[in-house]
């Protein structure tokens, strides 16, 4: 029934604020995750195109590949579509579902580029949601190598408000074998979901505003693990939290004497930890997500990537007797 309810309310609560959403991911245009949110999305009333990688492009980061042929030179992820088939298209029975073979960043340009201007008459995008992803994207380390944050900071450069979802199921499953909308505790209906509860929030909160977010501003969310693989939590809260803080972290190797193989691990540095911009207050995403109950965390994060005004001066201070006044 609780489920049935919220349901019942997204739909309500979206009734007058339906929108244009660009949906994509890093785990390809099958992924169970991305196809429980483009149906959730469309019940509550949005507009969604839904256009991904047609292979698992986890880690490619902000890398900007497009097809080298116009078929497709291996099988897409699951085999779906097959070798020989186009190297872009759209299900036979939804032209609002698309695959691309590129990376999650090129995606982006696809959709906007061919997908909405060519075969959409150029229609307008309120909002970029990429994701949910199968598995999390937390702190610094891993917002520079996430494939989803790519596509998503790649869609804020070019002016969209644009949100990344990740989630804590790391299953990489495919929706012809796992969608099941109807499953209260389905983790990817969970987070389709969330995601819905979130975006409407969104658009309701822009009122009068031109924009759900401001020029040059993106959102990061990670999900804990939900439903079937935590059947406690159903109905994460959300935490406000920054990429930088205690237990964040990012990729690092270690080698294996033994195996004479170089493996991969995960590191912490003290860099990961300082805090320059922002509420230095909030806690960091991943101590929100791995040691706080059922909770979700949401960060904001912008494109300015220079340092605030009083490091630029430390700096520049170092710097003085290098730069020459005419």
């Amino acid at each position: 029934m609780q489920f049935l309810t919220q349901s019942i309310l997204l739909i309500l609560a979206t009734a007058v604020i339906a929108k244009n959403i660009l949906l994509s991911n890093d785990d390809g245009w099958a992924a169970t995750n991305i196809r429980a949110t483009y149906y959730k999305l469309k019940e509550a009333g949005h507009e969604v195109w839904l256009v991904a990688p047609v292979s698992q492009r986890s880690g490619y980061g902000g890398k900007f590949d497009v097809p080298s042929s116009s078929t497709l030179q291996s099988d897409g992820e699951f085999k779906y579509p097959p070798a020989g088939s186009k190297a872009w298209g759209h299900e036979e029975d939804d032209d609002h579902i698309w695959y691309f073979n590129g990376t999650p960043a090129s995606s982006i340009a696809f959709g906007l580029q061919y997908v909405l201007k060519e075969k959409f008459n150029d229609t307008s995008i309120d909002l970029v949601v990429a994701g949910p992803n199968e598995g999390t994207n937390m702190s610094p380390g891993m917002f520079t190598l996430s494939g989803t944050i790519g596509a998503t900071y790649n869609s804020v450069y070019r002016g969209y408000p644009a949100v990344a979802f990740s989630g804590s199921n790391s299953n990489n499953s495919f929706f012809k074998d796992s969608l099941d909308l109807d499953d209260a505790n389905e983790p990817s209906t969970i987070y389709a979901n969330k995601v819905t509860e979130f975006v409407n929030q969104l658009f309701e909160g822009q009122g009068d505003e031109s924009r759900a977010l401001p020029l040059g501003v993106g959102l990061n969310v990670n999900f804990p693990k939900v439903g079937h693989e935590d059947e406690s939590c159903t109905d994460p809260a959300w935490v406000y939290t920054r990429l930088t803080g205690d237990s964040a972290g990012g990729p690092d190797l270690k080698y294996n004497a033994d195996k004479d193989v170089f493996e991969s691990s995960l590191g912490s540095w003290e860099a990961l930890k300082i805090c320059h911009n922002g509420d230095c207050s909030l806690p960091s995403e991943n101590s929100v997500v791995e040691h706080r109950k059922c909770s979700s965390s949401v960060s904001v994060f912008s494109i300015d990537y220079d340092a605030n005004l009083n490091i630029t001066n430390k700096v520049e201070g170092v710097l003085h007797p290098l730069f020459r006044k005419d």
